[in-house]
């Protein structure tokens, strides 16, 4: 693999979510935080959770989740587009829950049951993941099924993580009983410039590498500059641009082969929005994840352009004037991109 030519121990900038690699910045702390409140004390039956696409919302759940907290039990479900019997149902298997007959109103009496069942001061906490995709009639279900369990006690808690659309969502005059039981909401925002390198270096140090080791100082300001903040164009830019140099023979990426990269990624998201099929959620999401594996392919193809012999590693690369210019520019933000969470 293409690692293996920086000296690496593995592939550092993988698309998949995983909460070993989770990097702390100051707003994941706070969401984190918030989240964490949510499982353990929020008193109202439901916590938000809101940010862009590929901020990293869905590996801050799956962190919080690896913590098998005391006390608490909990689900994750990742597909809104499940009806709420199927998502009882999900629910039921994750937690544990069985009934001998198969009803609806059965599985309502089960999972109360199970409630009443719980020790004073455990709870369950359902995680729901690209909550933008619920639609009203399931959001309200979802609401009087938080009312399951004893009376005096607030035994099932829901976590909604989304999109800000969800936000808008939620101001629906439908909605209103929900909105007004949240008693969290938390954004969690793009990483900072200095962040940004912070969670580059991070993701390097894993295997056993290093920025200053791979990208040249031009070469990194450009790829920050250019990735929004957002720690999934990060993972995908930073993978391009170290595929396109391995296939070349260099040893260290330059602003070349980062203006390649950002230049076929935004090429390719161009295509997504005019051709993506219609509807968010889980089957979008795999859909756009095949997409993002097929595009090392392309970046393979664009190589062939960049003549090999001219490739060489430099002590230190020579900046042009307007780039030399924009240290102090606030970072690019990319455009609208295809929903995956």
């Amino acid at each position: 693999m293409y690692y293996s030519h920086f000296g690496l121990t593995g592939p550092p900038f993988q698309l998949t979510s995983s909460p070993a690699q989770l990097y702390m910045s100051k707003e994941h702390r706070e969401a984190y935080a918030a989240l964490e409140w949510g499982l353990l004390h929020e008193p109202s039956g439901f916590t938000v959770l809101i940010g862009e696409v590929g901020t990293g919302k869905t590996t801050l759940a799956l962190a919080i989740l690896a913590r098998q907290y005391e006390n608490v039990r909990t689900a994750y479900l990742s597909n809104p587009k499940l009806t709420f019997e199927e998502m009882v149902k999900v629910i039921m298997k994750q937690l544990g829950i069985k009934t001998q007959r198969r009803s609806k109103l059965a599985d309502l009496e089960a999972v109360n049951d199970f409630l009443c069942a719980l020790k004073p001061g455990a709870r369950a906490v359902i995680m729901m993941d690209e909550a933008q995709g619920l639609n009203d009639e399931t959001m309200e279900q979802l609401r009087l099924l938080s009312n399951s369990g004893k009376p005096d006690e607030k035994q099932l808690h829901f976590v909604f993580i989304g999109q800000p659309e969800l936000l808008r969502r939620l101001t629906n005059p439908s909605l209103r009983q929900l909105e007004q039981r949240i008693g969290a909401k938390t954004v969690l925002n793009p990483l900072q410039r200095a962040e940004c390198h912070g969670y580059i270096e991070q993701r390097l140090q894993v295997v056993n590498g290093a920025a200053e080791r791979i990208f040249k100082p031009g070469a990194l300001r450009y790829l920050v500059r250019h990735s929004g903040g957002i720690p999934r164009r990060i993972n995908v830019l930073c993978h391009n641009a170290m595929l396109l140099a391995y296939s070349g023979g260099a040893r260290m990426v330059d602003t070349r082969m980062v203006e390649a990269a950002v230049t076929e990624y935004d090429s390719l998201f161009s295509t997504l929005r005019a051709q993506a099929p219609g509807g968010n959620g889980a089957p979008v999401r795999r859909w756009l994840g095949r997409v993002l594996e097929s595009a090392a392919l392309r970046m393979l193809a664009l190589a062939r352009t960049l003549n090999p012999h001219e490739i060489r590693v430099l002590d230190e690369e020579p900046e042009s004037a307007a780039e030399a210019q924009t240290d102090g520019v606030a970072l690019e933000k990319p455009g609208p991109m295809v929903h995956t969470s």
